[in-house]
């Protein structure tokens, strides 16, 4: 299949997309992890459009082509300072992404889900709450509950929790959804992710855990999460 690559903004935000013709076509919107950018995801982007599907990605604030100097100052105060600036960018970046679904939307693109990796997933989850268009959502290393790992709760952290979408689970659920997580996950342990999708099986919530893998995967076990998710996503449309 000829692929064609095109680079735009959105409100600002930088874009990459990826598909191949006829179009429009179902899209997926993939969101990177802390310290990645849209180019980054490219290969899981042409995976998607090889798949039949238009793959968007684009740079979440402060990443990417939008450095300005915030993933420094969240290793300089780190613990839960460190946690609730990283929650903070979770909901600066869920209206961002909503723009590019009006954008693909605009283009004749449906329907439209979004994918998420470790940060990427706190997102895509979020997004999946609050925006109604959202068909299907895969959460990557990621969790509903935005409980710190490492570090305590402070009264800044506990107000931000309250908008984690573990707490909106009708809303998080109106849509097919599928968790994929690592069982020695120290970064985003996967106990909340397990537990939510248990809960909710009954509303097609999916969930699959990689026991033998940390954060960063096993290869393998990459390969196979990654052949589940299309599985998942062309399920889904």
């Amino acid at each position: 299949m000829s692929l064609r690559e095109f680079r735009f903004q959105v409100g600002g935000v930088p874009v990459l997309k990826v598909h191949g013709d006829p179009r429009p076509r179902p899209a997926v919107i993939v969101l990177h992890g802390l310290r990645g950018s849209a180019e980054v995801q490219r290969k899981e982007l042409v995976s998607l459009a090889q798949a039949g599907i238009t793959a968007v990605a684009l740079d979440a604030p402060h990443h990417g082509q939008r450095r300005d100097g915030w993933l420094e100052a969240l290793d300089a105060e780190g613990g839960t300072r460190g946690h609730a600036r990283f929650l903070r960018l979770i909901l600066e970046a869920v209206p961002e992404v909503s723009r590019v679904i009006d954008h693909l939307i605009a283009e004749g693109h449906r329907p439209i889900a979004v994918m998420g990796i470790s940060m990427g997933a706190y997102t895509a989850l979020a997004v999946a709450r609050a925006d109604v268009r959202v068909a299907a959502t895969v959460s990557i290393l990621g969790t509903p509950d935005w409980k710190p790992a490492r570090s305590r709760e402070t009264d800044e952290v506990r107000e931000l929790m309250r908008q984690a979408p573990v707490h909106a689970p009708l809303e998080l659920t109106r849509a097919p959804l599928l968790f994929l997580n690592a069982g020695k996950d120290t970064s985003v342990p996967p106990h909340a992710a397990r537990e939510f999708a248990s809960k909710h099986a009954a509303r097609g919530v999916e969930y699959v855990e990689y026991p033998e893998s940390e954060h960063l995967m096993r290869p393998e076990d990459w390969a196979d999460l990654w052949q589940r998710a299309l599985e998942f996503l062309v399920r889904s449309f």
